[in-house]
C-alpha cells in the first residue's frame, strides 16, 4: 500500500493550486509565505516529483501538479461531506408526526414545552392533515393515529381511549346551563359530521323524534372554537376537551358518556425501532397520556 504524504501537506497544495499564488494561499491558511513554500517542497520530494512552475508572479501547477490536485480535491471534498453528515446527526436529530390538526392544537402542541426540555436536540416537524400518512413515500416517522390498532406492518401502540360527552361554554345562556340531556335539546347544538349526536342521546336514553338542525363542522378544532365562543353545545371527545375544561372554557355538562371503540394509537413501521430518536419521543407519548 501506497504511504500517503501528510493531510496538512496535502491541504496547502490544493489551496496552492487553487490560487495559483503561495501568497495568496498563505493569507487563506493563516501561515507565512515560506511556510506554504517549505510545505510544498517537503511533498514535491516525498513523491519524486515537480508540482509548480513560476510563470513571471504565479505559481502554476505542472501536468503531474494537475493531475495530484484533481484527486485531492475530489478527496477533500468527500471528507468534508462525510464529516458534515457525522456533525449533523450527532448534534440534531429530527423526527416528522403526523398527526390530525385537532389532536395536534388541542393535545399536543400544549405539551411539546415538556418534550423539548427533555430532549433539546430532538426537533421535530409536526404535520397535520386528515388522510393517514403513508411511512414509505410521505417521510412520516411516527403518527397519531385514531382507530382499532390494526395496522398491517407497523407498531401500534395505545395512548388514549375515546369518549364523548356534551360540552359547552360556562357562559352559555348567561349561565343558564340544562339540567339533563332532553332539555339540550332546546338549545342550539353544534354538529361534528365525525360523530353523532342521535347515538349519544341514544346512549343518555333520550329519543330523538327529528333530526339535529344546527351548524355543523368537517373540522372539529373549529367546532371547538365554536363551543369556547358561547355558539351553542358541542359532542365533545375527552382527549380534546380536557384542556379546555381545566381552563375553565368549557363545562362538562353531564357526567355521562359515550365510550368509543376506536383508541388514539402511536404508530410507526416496526423497523423504525432502532432510531433512539423515535423510541424517546413514542415513550414520551406513553408518559403523556398516562397524565390524563
Amino acid at each position: 500500500m501506497t504511504r500517503l504524504p501528510p493531510l496538512e501537506a496535502l491541504r496547502v497544495f490544493e489551496v496552492a493550486c487553487r490560487h495559483g499564488s503561495y501568497s495568496e494561499a498563505a493569507r487563506e491558511l493563516h501561515v507565512t509565505h515560506s511556510a506554504v513554500s517549505q510545505r510544498i517542497r517537503q511533498l514535491e520530494e516525498e513523491l519524486g516529483l515537480t508540482l509548480f512552475e513560476r510563470q513571471g508572479n504565479r505559481m502554476v501547477a505542472t501536468p503531474g501538479g494537475l493531475r495530484l490536485q484533481a484527486g485531492v480535491k475530489g478527496a477533500f471534498s468527500e471528507l468534508n461531506a462525510a464529516l458534515g453528515n457525522i456533525g449533523t446527526r450527532r448534534t440534531a436529530a429530527e423526527i416528522t408526526v403526523s398527526l390530525l390538526p385537532v389532536m395536534a392544537a388541542r393535545w399536543l402542541v400544549p405539551r411539546l414545552p415538556r418534550f423539548t426540555a427533555r430532549y433539546p436536540s430532538i426537533n421535530l416537524h409536526i404535520k397535520t392533515g386528515q388522510s393517514l400518512a403513508n411511512f414509505k413515500s410521505d417521510g412520516v416517522d411516527i403518527a397519531i393515529r385514531f382507530g382499532t390498532g390494526d395496522w398491517k406492518g407497523l407498531r401500534a401502540i395505545k395512548l388514549l381511549d375515546e369518549e364523548l360527552f356534551p360540552v359547552c361554554s360556562p357562559g352559555l345562556n348567561d349561565g343558564r346551563l340544562p339540567k339533563d340531556p332532553a332539555s339540550m335539546l332546546s338549545e342550539p347544538l353544534l354538529i361534528d359530521r365525525n360523530v353523532s349526536w342521535r347515538a349519544w342521546f341514544r346512549s343518555a336514553g333520550v329519543t330523538l323524534d327529528r333530526d339535529i338542525a344546527g351548524t355543523s363542522f368537517t373540522d372539529t378544532n373549529a367546532l371547538m372554537e365554536a363551543a369556547v365562543a358561547g355558539q351553542g353545545i358541542a359532542l365533545g371527545r375527552l382527549s380534546f376537551t380536557r384542556s379546555d375544561i381545566l381552563a375553565g372554557k368549557l363545562v362538562r355538562l353531564f357526567e355521562h358518556n359515550l365510550r368509543l371503540s376506536h383508541c388514539h394509537y402511536a404508530v410507526y413501521p416496526i423497523s423504525s425501532e432502532s432510531n433512539p430518536a423515535l423510541t424517546a419521543f413514542r415513550d414520551w407519548l406513553i408518559e403523556e397520556a398516562r397524565r390524563n
